[in-house]
Order: structure tokens, then sequence, then C-alpha cells
């Protein structure tokens, strides 16, 4: 058997598409291990973007970031707040309540949260000036209008005509992503027929925001019955609110309808303060492949996947796809061979493939419980509900419904 051609070696950098948080740690990733790296992003560098976006990372997540570089992940932790605890309520009555300050979970969350709340912009920021640190080069204004790969690489045609050639791309370009549809992989699963409004509001002046506990609502009355969640972030607070088969969502979105609704369900000063409204119908899919055939493309975030916002998957499992892309990435350009670093790049691809349609159930099965569109799934939550006062194990099932956070496992880190 003839042994395979080793690496060619090229002055090309390795690509990321998109310069949001999931291509920022890939890049930042990237660098750290040596690989000369460059972002490509189709907007401004000065672009606002409206909008706390998502807004939880999780210990492991966080953890990740600083096995990246050491004290990144701390310092992104430190720049949020830990959420103090979390209710869940049914039909107007409360069915669960936690407090980070009792039990081991408690001692847990006060030296190192489990769950750190904070926008978005902020962790891209201290994502961003690492990058810069590190020497990764930035191209912005420049969207990707087609690609193409090869055994020797990849050409990156730019919107402006410019060609962009790059040993192995990550492309961490959103939920439009121009990466995907070059490599020609397709989103598989299907999209959930009931909007949801998301809401950002101020923080309360009085300094109460930040303190409250994250609040789950099963058919709360003060809404005529709908389901509604709320979680404080640094600087303000998300309010969700799921919208029923015949509302008029519309309306519910509007300045008015939400003004309305938010002073139902929290203080009614939160309703004047509204700095943010979006409405969304929740896409539970999943690239068919997160590479291409000849082993240079990665996805990474929402290029691979999108998952309802229920337990912070979307940010959570982005984070994990880019580093371990940028893993697989730095073995591949080190590989005796392109048979080795095909395998190191199809590995990755498939096992966070893996995580992806991992995540994209969990992520349903709490849209399930949430909206209980069959009779099965009401007559369990009902039924945990009229056992919660007296059951733990019926009152955290419930209250983990829209949630599903993973429940620890000894020896595993990775968690989305």
């Amino acid at each position: 058997m003839t042994p395979s051609a080793p690496q060619a070696i090229s002055d090309d950098p390795a690509a990321v598409v998109g310069a949001g948080p999931v291509g920022l740690i890939a890049a930042l990733a990237l660098a750290r291990r040596g690989v000369r790296t460059l972002v490509l992003e189709a907007e401004a560098q000065q672009r606002i973007r409206p909008g706390s976006r998502a807004i939880v990372l999780a210990l492991p997540t966080t953890h990740r970031i600083d096995t990246v570089l050491p004290g990144l992940g701390g310092r992104i932790r430190a720049a949020g707040i830990g959420v103090s605890g979390y209710d869940a309520f049914y039909e107007g009555r409360r069915i669960f309540l936690h407090r980070s300050e009792h039990g081991v979970l408690g001692r847990i969350a006060r030296t190192d949260r489990l769950l750190t709340s904070l926008p978005q912009r902020v962790t891209e920021g201290f994502l961003y000036e690492a990058c810069v640190r590190e020497g990764v080069e930035f191209r912005w204004e420049s969207p990707v209008s087609t690609m193409e790969t090869g055994d020797g690489g990849v050409d990156l045609t730019l919107a402006s005509g410019e060609t962009i050639s790059a040993t192995y791309v990550i492309g961490a370009d959103g939920a439009r992503s121009a990466v995907r549809r070059a490599i020609g992989a397709t989103m598989t699963g299907h999209t959930d027929d009931t909007p949801f409004i998301i809401v950002d509001v101020e923080a309360h002046p009085d300094g109460s925001t930040p303190l409250m506990p994250g609040h789950f609502y099963y058919r709360e009355p003060r809404v005529d019955g709908r389901n509604v969640m709320h979680m404080p972030f640094q600087g303000g607070m998300r309010v969700d609110l799921q919208c029923t088969a015949d509302d008029d969502a519309d309306y519910l979105a509007s300045p008015d309808g939400v003004r309305d609704w938010t002073s139902r369900i929290i203080d009614p000063w939160y309703g004047e303060h509204i700095t943010w409204i979006s409405t969304y119908r929740f896409h539970q899919v999943v690239a068919d492949t997160y590479t291409d055939p000849h082993r240079r493309v990665l996805l990474a975030g929402e290029a691979a996947h999108l998952f309802a916002p229920w337990g912070g998957r979307g940010l959570n499992s982005g984070v994990l796809d880019a580093t371990d892309a940028a893993r697989a990435i730095a073995a591949a350009l080190s590989a005796p061979s392109r048979a080795t670093a095909h395998r190191a790049i199809g590995r990755c691809a498939a096992y966070r493939r893996a995580w992806g349609l991992r995540n994209r159930d969990v992520s349903s099965r709490a849209l399930r419980i949430m909206r209980a569109p069959d009779r099965s799934t009401r007559l369990r939550r009902d039924l945990a509900a009229r056992l919660a006062p007296a059951c733990w194990p019926a009152a955290a099932w419930l209250a983990n419904g829209p949630l599903q956070l993973p429940g620890p496992r000894l020896g595993s880190t990775d968690l989305y």
C-alpha cells in the first residue's frame, strides 16, 4: 500500500467566518494553538446589534474558555451576575423554590457560580479584545459570497469579488450561514409553530433586579393561561411569553401589548422600561453534516444547529463546537498525512453533530413539556403539579421541564 502524501505546508491562514461569540472563541482557540487566523465578518466593526441575545453561560463553558486562555472565563463570569435561584409556578401556585445560598449547590455557586448571566455583547467584548492581543486578523464588512473546497485548501470569494485562500475554515456565520450553504449541508428537524415574544427590560433603580431568582410560570392566570419566564442578567432582565395558537402575536409584541402583559407578571415599572422586543418561532434543527467532502471546513454554533433558548444550548454548545473545531484543525495542520488530517476533521464533525442531535432532542422535549400538545403530556404535568408539594422529584421534574438542564456526570466536562 502506498503511504499517503504528507501535508503540504501553506502560508495561508485558517479562516473563521463570523465574528459573533462562537466565531471569536474559535479564532482565539486557533491563535492560541499557533495557527495564523483571519476572521471574516459581514457587518461593520462598530455594528450595534439590539438586545441582550444569548445571556446564559454555564460553568463548563466558562471553564472551556479558561482552557483556551487561562483567566478569561473567570473574567467573563465576574462581569456577569449569578442567578440567585429559581422558582416555578403552575396555574398560579408555586410548585418549586430553590435559592443558591441553600445546600451543596449554594456552596458551589458562591465560590464558582454554576450559571453566569450577562448580555452577549459583553461576552463578545472580552473575546474580541483577547483575539486582538493574540494577533488574530479581522476583515470587517467582508461577507462571503461563495466558497470552494479542495484537497489543497479553501477559496472564499467575498461579495466585493476578492478571493481569499485559507487552509481550513470554521463556519460560525449564524442561522443564514453562507458556509453551510457552500458545503451543501441542509438543516434537518422542525420549526415550532407557536411564536414566543422575547423582551429585555432595564434593571430597576432600587438594585433589586440582579438579586431576583429566575421564574417560570406554567399556565399563569395573570396572563390568561400563557407560559412566561423571566430571568435577570447584568444590566437588565429577560422576559419571555409563549403565545397560544389563537393569539394576536403582533399586538402582544407591540409596545402597548408588551407593556400590558409584562406589567401584569412583574412590577409595572418594568412595563415602562422596555429596551428590546423580538418575536421568534423556534427552530429545532441540526445540519446533516458539519464538514465538507474534502474535510477542510467545520461548522459551529448556529451555522450548525438552531435550538430554542431554554437551557442556553445555542451559545454554550457553540463554544464547545468552536473550541473542538480549533483543536481538530491544529491537529490536521500538524498531521503527517492528508489521511490523518481528514480523520481529525471527520472525528470532530461526527462528535459535535452527535451533540447537536442530542441537544435538539433535549430542547424539543423542553418545548413539548411547555406546550403539552398531547393528552399524555398534559396529564403528566397536571399529576406532577398535584404531587409537587409533597414529592420533590415531581416538583423538580416540572420545574426543569422548560430548561432540561443536564445533571452532573462524573468525569465529563461536555454538557452541551
